[in-house]
């Protein structure tokens, strides 16, 4: 036992004794594992707080995206402002292996002002110039190339004879109808995406380098209105600089929106029309929620109302969102029915009887002055409109006529028209309100926002009055696009639309086909141009099978391009010589804003189609898939395959198929 407590003892000692000596290390180690104790606890505190910050912001973004980032998105689709407009696939091919041969192009011109008068409509800023280097230029090139104000272009005999070469500027802030110059700069910067991408390959400067002379190799179509035609004018600019203006003065004329040349007359598209109005008719009724939204806005922004139709609001929606201006607001309720008991005692007590007023000119009319307001409320937009004919194109001092342009006259001639068939037929009208539905009907002129409406549909009450104060806000323009944007989904698929738009495009894809083989067989024109619509591209796209509804809802200055290209390597492959080109060697691609559609096309989903990768003209690092199409393709739809749907082989039969309207 004591030897025992003797050895405890020692080894107690021994631990006290090396406890002692590393006692300066334990002390260390002591206080490491506090302070990383310490420092562990306060990172996890700090980085609690970061979290919730981030947290917190993130939320912060989410709520405003909610009401501002689909707003920002839908003003990016629907304006297309200039500086989003970029270079996308054009030409984007193995030039090693292709040969570019020719390019058609398809646009729908630029911003324009409304095509319905607006409450505050003259306040709105859309004569308001961008600022831009490439506009001011333009406008400079416009002024030293133009004598006595107008450009020499349009000073001559011809279609476009007397348009002004730039859109308006001063006299009225948002013209109804008008390109802007914001629009201008659009189709400039279009025309610089073509001379990047084309100009190059087709030697378009080399082949006439004055452009004095028609060599053939540029082909230009505008319909008749200024803002196509305008907008045409600032494309080719963008594409050609000083050689446009030659170009321009050969520029001719489509007498159809459609572009349909020589297959224009069609018994089928009124019945189609119905069809389509009425289905158009039967979703808006099935959300009652959004007819009701759509009232609203439309007494907001328009001065009249008629039929509140959402595309008709969303036409003077972009009208504030695409020249930057606050949404609008009503504080009082606006007149918007004139009773035909008023009429009719206004015309008994101050007409002594019928009178023609086809018979009347221009001079008489406007001495008459007393009795046409009888006839008409000048507050309406029928009344504003022959109001300001009558009154701007007529000087009462040297009781002289001003010549009118062709819209004038067109304006005029309906509001004669319509005047004698209204006191012709006063018993079957209920409102003169009406009077819209018989113009463009009766003398079948294309509209943008109403052409080959169902004039037939039976008549309804004018919007009721809103006695609230009421504005528009983001939110329920993101509810009118969503819906729009649903509805072009319908109309993309409906079997009637496909139709429609097989019949409204014929005239428009047998031309461009028929110009694809010239290019093949006698190597011109280099580039043809058809200065359009909406209602040129949206038929156009139905009849190519695109069935994307992105695709369907056309913005300002949209492009659709078709790339005619030849294999460069024509060489036997027995034989090891070179050889002539055969129909074989011709390919084509389409592409629209950009974007390489080929491989979408409904006649181009064959094995026979080329697929090659190829790097992003803007960004090197970036590569994707791009397509060409046999052109025997598309030559063998146009004449085989085009009117299957219809079961029949040719345009005037498919015509017939919907000629009876009482069987529809």
């Amino acid at each position: 036992m004591p030897l025992t407590i003797v050895n405890k003892s020692k080894m107690i000692a021994e631990i006290m004794k090396f406890s002692f000596h590393h006692r300066a290390f334990y002390c260390y180690v002591g206080m490491s594992i506090w302070i990383c104790f310490l420092i562990t606890v306060m990172y996890k505190y700090i980085s609690v707080g970061d979290d919730a910050t981030v947290i917190k912001k993130i939320v912060q973004n989410e709520y405003i995206s909610k009401s501002d980032i689909k707003y920002r998105k839908i003003y990016l689709r629907s304006c297309n402002p200039p500086d989003s407009i970029v270079r996308g696939a054009e030409a984007v091919v193995d030039s090693d292996t292709w040969l570019l041969q020719g390019v058609l192009v398809v646009t729908r011109h630029g911003d324009r002002g409304p095509l319905t008068h607006l409450h505050g409509g003259d306040k709105l800023p859309c004569d308001t110039p961008p600022q831009s280097t490439l506009l001011k230029t333009y406008e400079e090139w416009v002024s030293n190339t133009s004598s006595v104000g107008r450009a020499w272009w349009v000073a001559g005999p011809g279609p476009f004879h007397s348009f002004p070469a730039l859109p308006p500027r001063a006299a009225t802030r948002c013209a109804l109808g008008q390109l802007t110059p914001r629009g201008l700069l659009q189709m400039l910067t279009v025309g610089n995406i073509l001379k990047v991408a084309y100009g190059e390959k087709l030697g378009l400067d080399n082949s006439d380098p004055t452009g004095k002379r028609d060599t053939g190799d540029v082909i230009m179509y505008s319909t008749r209105y200024r803002r196509t035609f305008q907008s045409l004018a600032g494309l080719a600019w963008g594409l050609a600089g000083a050689n446009a203006g030659a170009r321009l003065a050969r520029a001719r004329e489509s007498h159809s929106v459609a572009f349909c040349f020589r297959e224009c007359a069609c018994a089928a598209h009124h019945a189609l029309n119905k069809k389509i109005s009425i289905q158009a008719k039967h979703r808006l009724d099935n959300h009652p929620a959004l007819k009701e939204l759509v009232t609203k806005l439309s007494t907001v922004l328009f001065e009249s109302q008629e039929h509140p139709e959402p595309d008709l609001v969303r036409d003077g929606v972009l009208a504030h969102m695409c020249h930057d201006s606050p949404l609008p607001c009503v504080r009082r309720p606006d007149k918007l029915k004139i009773s035909l008991k008023r009429n009719r005692r206004l015309r008994e007590d101050s007409v002594p009887g019928k009178k023609n007023l086809l018979d009347i000119d221009i001079d008489t009319l406007n001495m008459e002055l007393d009795y046409i307001n009888n006839q008409l409320d000048f507050n309406n937009e029928i009344g504003r409109k022959a109001r300001d004919i009558i009154g701007k194109y007529y000087d009462t001092k040297d009781k002289q006529k001003a010549p009118l342009d062709f819209d004038a006259q067109m304006e005029r001639e309906k509001l004669l028209y319509y005047q004698q068939r209204y006191m012709d037929n006063a018993d079957a009208y209920d409102d003169v309100v009406i009077v819209k539905k018989n113009l463009d009907a009766d003398f079948n002129f294309p509209n943008d926002a109403r052409m080959d409406t169902d004039f037939d549909e039976e008549y309804k009450e004018p919007t009721p009055e809103i006695t609230e104060e009421y504005c528009i806000r983001k939110d329920h323009i993101t509810s009118l696009f969503a819906y729009l944007e649903w509805s072009y989904r319908q109309e993309i698929k409906n079997i009637h639309n496909r139709k429609r738009g097989l019949l409204l495009a014929y005239g428009l894809m047998h031309n461009i086909v028929q110009n694809m083989i010239r290019m093949i067989s006698e190597n011109k024109p280099k580039i043809v141009i058809y200065s359009g619509h909406d209602k040129t591209l949206q038929p156009l796209i139905l009849a190519l099978g695109l069935t994307n509804y992105q695709h369907y809802n056309v913005h300002y200055a949209s492009r659709m391009i078709f790339e005619v290209y030849r294999k460069k390597d024509l060489r036997d492959e027995f034989k090891f010589t070179k050889r002539k080109a055969v129909a074989q060697d011709f390919y084509f691609r389409v592409v629209y804003n950009g974007e390489d559609v080929t491989n979408k096309l409904s006649f181009c989903k064959t094995k026979q189609s080329i697929v090659m990768k190829v790097a992003d003209p803007i960004d090197d690092m970036k590569t994707y898939n791009t397509y060409l199409c046999p052109i025997e393709n598309v030559v063998r739809f146009i004449h085989d395959d085009y009117f299957a749907i219809f079961n029949v082989t040719n345009f005037k039969d498919a015509c017939a198929t919907y000629g009876n309207l009482k069987h529809v």
